[in-house]
């Protein structure tokens, strides 16, 4: 079940995670988590900010990013902002996307969560994208539900747990 944590906890955790996804990356699979940068992030309120740059391989027809990037983007966020503050993986239950400007290409974006609600089933997450800068211009909101009940994802551990690599 979650808990409220200290801003300083949740940095902890979050800068342990991020690390150490960005070293379990398969060479060669982009994966838009890898790449993400803690910006700013409130214990209370469950909330962390994060920072992104689009790449070229992103791109779809249009010349945009790709609307299914996107959504994987924001699914790593609020699942990262939900596992952080419950000790586990969260494995998506449900998410809802709404796109509200094309998200550009080779640009500094962020991503913004903040928990709704995180009990013993479930987590409630939202989250909205907007250019770096640029609060007021968004570019996508979501939100999403994700499973808070034990799970064997990671051995039972919480992965930003383990030891960092020397």
């Amino acid at each position: 079940m979650a808990h409220q944590l200290t801003t300083q906890e949740l940095r902890r955790r979050t800068l342990a995670f991020l690390q150490l996804r960005a070293r379990e990356i398969p060479a060669g699979m982009p994966d838009p988590s890898a790449d993400l940068t803690l910006l700013d992030c409130d214990g209370p309120s469950g909330s962390l900010t994060l920072g992104y740059a689009t790449k070229p391989w992103m791109a779809n027809v249009w010349g945009v990013v790709h609307g299914g990037v996107t959504a994987a983007l924001v699914d790593s966020c609020m699942g990262i902002t939900c596992g952080i503050q419950c000790g586990l993986i969260t494995p998506t239950i449900s998410m809802t996307i709404n796109y509200a400007r094309p998200v550009p290409l080779d640009a500094s974006i962020v991503v913004r969560t903040r928990t709704v609600r995180c009990g013993a089933t479930a987590g409630h997450i939202e989250a909205e994208v907007y250019p770096a800068g640029q609060p007021e211009t968004l570019l996508v909101t979501a939100s999403g539900a994700y499973s808070t009940k034990p799970n064997n994802l990671s051995g039972g551990r919480a992965p930003w747990e383990e030891e960092p690599a020397p």
